[in-house]
């Protein structure tokens, strides 16, 4: 699952900001149609990377976020992250670059 083409990106963004809403993910990811976006986000909840918090506001908000075993996961990228910033990749678009340590 985490070798999709989004499930890596949406890893990232998730561990830069904490917490980011359906609409906010797919303007930070550019390019991404909402079906790919949902159904990537679904298979992460559904192995336990990423988890979904609905807010009882009107209408309802969704909030994803890491889980204990997506910060791990996390970790393990940020070196490949930081090879990545160092070749120049922040400056592509779409590239979520951004070392942040879980909380």
């Amino acid at each position: 699952m985490i070798a999709k083409k989004w499930a890596l990106l949406i890893i990232a963004i998730l561990g830069n900001e904490g917490e980011k809403g359906f609409n906010e993910l797919k303007r930070e990811l550019g390019c991404i149609s909402p079906k790919p976006l949902s159904d990537t986000l679904k298979n992460l909840e559904r192995i336990g990377l990423v988890s979904k918090k609905v807010l009882g506001t009107s209408p309802p908000t969704v909030k994803y976020s890491l889980t204990p075993e997506g910060w791990e996961l996390r970790d393990h990228l940020i070196p490949m992250l930081v090879w990545v910033s160092e070749h120049g990749g922040q400056d592509m678009p779409g590239c979520p670059i951004r070392a942040r340590k879980h909380p």
